[in-house]
């Protein structure tokens, strides 16, 4: 990076200033040489120590070739970014008459960017003959790719020289002459920074809000320089509304320290490392906030300082590390339908008979059909009198509306005693329920009034009559013909009937359930009363889940619930919230109202409820409590002077729906059995 026109009389060299390197000497290593081994032990260089030297190797060939003396580098070298470069500039006289006017302009120039770096000389400084007009120049590289440093040196040339004027880039001034010198170098990058976003998944952490609004992010730093690095600072800069904690240091006597420190703290060429910083947000919310598909949340800024070899600093701050919401998956096209009968399909397929061959062919029908029974004494009865009458007729009962109100639930966990949790020792869950629901502007003042009942379910029994039939065919239906009595048209025996009573398994359970209940309802009243019967609220569904996980079923009847299976909630009022004028409440109106079709006058009203569960530990283990099903039997619309109950404390403004389940929880917390 020197020489300059021999035509001008002045010249530009650039020497890139760096740290000085050990310069390298070979030397012969001899294992039988008790002299040498003793020299080597007391240099500066030696890695024969007292102190242990864990993950590297530690022999006399690893610094054989490394000397005590000090040497500059021999070339340019690479940049790295995040380093500093820096340069040493000097503008020679090589004229043997004083040149006035000298003036050295240096500027660093990249595909986005153009900095003046220094403005030194100019139309008072003059150099004598063999002269020196020097500067040290110091520029932060933050940006990858080609770079150009480029000077620009002017000075006034005297016509009375008799020297020939050389040829000049500026026609402005005959008497000033400029030239111009071009670096060029290539900035690479120095490390790999990699990130991975982590969210709660387990049941336990779902139901916590300070542990359900958690992110995880994995950092993943390479080193890509072929030098040793050292990092002095590793700091996670979280983005607003973020708040961020390094898991990556340990206390030491009351002082925390890195992870990678000792023998770890060297970074060699091509290493790589993990950092782990968990985030919350500064203001939470009971119900979780759903990202649009295909967003992205900002969530911080790594800010890096580091020191390579013999020292050379280093600082990168990456760019802003983001969490990208995944889309959603694309629906699968179905097939189109055949517009070919079934009955038509399995005639295409079956044998075709020869065209020579003249014998009658039985009349095809659609299958399902009835075949005519001619030689039957009795005449096919009718479907409507075949029914058997031991069992009594019930009228049908008017249908309950359903419910049009779209309600959105979120329970959540308050306290789960998982300390004190032991065999055959009943606990405590205290859960609270979140409802909220968006209702039209006209609404705003009025109260919507919910009744809800909370019904534990869990895996259907593997034997008896409840139990799943799929690897067993179902056995077949009774014959009930022989306990009726026979007709009088028939010669002794009973025409067949294509229907049949079947015991209501359902019914029976609900009748048992009920019994229990009455039994249990002698106790204290508490704030949750077991489920009365009454003639408003419909069957409840069997107590199952609705999807059966075998791979759970072992830890899940660790645990078991104590009391009634069924539990109605006192009703609760979902109240409009007040107008928030914050960025984020304005945010999160906005996404109401496009979830609730678009209109922006809906108004949302919420509730909470707070109630507590009895569990029992059956076994020793880690165990999953669960699972609750929410359902709906009453809804009504009350305006907020409106007081009027009845007197066992429900509502008298709540009418019957029809049941409707509002929820499903498969697990609602974990604990670990003692």
């Amino acid at each position: 990076m020197s020489d300059s026109p021999a035509t001008h009389l002045l010249s530009l060299k650039v020497m890139r200033v760096s740290r000085p390197a050990l310069a390298s000497a070979w030397q012969p290593f001899y294992s039988s040489s008790p002299s040498f081994s003793a020299h080597s032990t007391q240099s500066i260089l030696s890695l024969q120590g007292t102190n242990p030297l864990p993950g590297y190797p530690k022999t006399l060939r690893d610094l054989t070739q490394v000397s005590e003396l000090l040497t500059l580098p021999s070339s340019f070298g690479s940049i790295q970014l995040g380093e500093t470069f820096s340069s040493c500039l000097s503008v020679n006289n090589e004229a043997t008459t004083q040149v006035d006017a000298v003036a050295l302009k240096v500027e660093m120039q990249t595909a986005t960017s153009k900095i003046t770096l220094a403005e030194i000389g100019g139309k008072d400084t003059s150099l004598e003959p063999q002269d020196t007009l020097e500067n040290v120049v110091h520029h932060e590289i933050k940006e990858l790719g080609q770079h150009v440093l480029a000077c620009t040196v002017s000075y006034r040339f005297n016509p009375q020289n008799s020297r020939t004027p050389p040829v000049s880039e500026e026609t402005s001034d005959p008497n000033i002459l400029t030239f111009r010198k071009f670096y060029k170098f290539v900035v690479t990058n120095p490390l790999s920074v990699k990130t991975k976003v982590h969210a709660p998944r387990s049941p336990s952490a779902l139901m916590v809000p300070a542990e359900r609004d958690k992110i995880f992010l994995e950092v993943h730093i390479q080193n890509l320089t072929p030098e040793s690095i050292w990092f002095e600072r590793m700091h996670f800069e979280a983005a607003d509304g973020w708040n961020a904690r390094d898991t990556n240091v340990i206390s030491i006597s009351g002082e925390e320290q890195s992870l990678y420190t000792g023998s770890t703290a060297l970074m060699q060429p091509h290493d790589m490392r993990q950092y782990i910083y968990i985030l919350s947000p500064k203001i939470s919310s009971l119900e979780p906030v759903i990202h649009p598909p295909g967003s992205v949340i900002p969530l911080g800024r790594l800010d890096i300082s580091w020191r390579s070899s013999y020292g050379e600093p280093g600082r990168l701050l990456t760019s802003m590390l983001t969490r990208r919401i995944p889309l959603l998956p694309q629906p699968v096209l179905p097939q189109p339908v055949s517009a070919l009968p079934p009955y038509l399909k399995r005639q295409s397929t079956s044998a075709t008979t020869p065209a020579g061959s003249k014998s009658p062919q039985l009349t095809q029908s659609r299958p399902g059909s009835p075949v005519p029974r001619s030689s039957s004494p009795v005449p096919y009865r009718a479907r409507a009198s075949s029914i058997v009458s031991g069992a009594p007729q019930i009228p049908p009962s008017p249908q309950p509306a359903a419910s049009t109100t779209s309600i959105d639930v979120h329970l959540l966990s308050k306290d789960v005693p998982r300390d004190t949790i032991t065999v055959g020792r009943g606990f405590k869950v205290k859960l609270t329920l979140a409802l909220s629901s968006l209702l039209t502007s006209q609404r705003h003042r009025q109260r919507l009034q919910l009744s809800l009942v909370i019904q534990h379910i869990g895996f259907p029994p593997t034997s008896g009559p409840t139990a799943p039939s799929a690897s067993k065919p179902a056995p077949p239906p009774p014959d009930f013909s022989s306990f009726s009595p026979h007709s009088l048209s028939s010669p002794g025996f009973s025409s067949p009937s294509p229907t049949y009573a079947t015991f209501n398994y359902p019914l029976a359970h609900q009748k048992l359930l009920e019994a229990s209940q009455e039994q249990s309802a002698t106790k204290e009243s508490l704030a949750i009363d077991p489920v009365k019967p009454s003639e408003t609220m419909k069957l409840l569904p069997p107590p199952f889940f609705e999807k059966v996980d075998e791979s759970k079923r072992q830890r899940m009847t660790t645990v078991a619930f104590s009391g009634p299976s069924a539990i109605v909630l006192p009703p609760i009022d979902l109240v409009a919230r007040p107008q928030s004028h914050s960025s984020e409440s304005s945010s999160s109106a906005a996404a109401d109202s496009h979830a609730g079709g678009g209109s922006h006058s809906a108004s949302k009203h919420q509730a909470t409820l707070d109630f507590e569960l009895d569990y029992v530990a059956i076994r020793r283990g880690f165990a999953l409590v669960g699972g609750l099903r929410l359902l709906l039997v009453g809804e009504s619309l009350v305006d907020d002077d409106a007081e009027v109950e009845k007197e066992d404390g429900q509502s008298a403004n709540l009418k019957t729906l029809e049941m409707r389940m509002l929820k499903e929880w498969n697990v609602i917390a974990e604990v670990l059995v003692s």
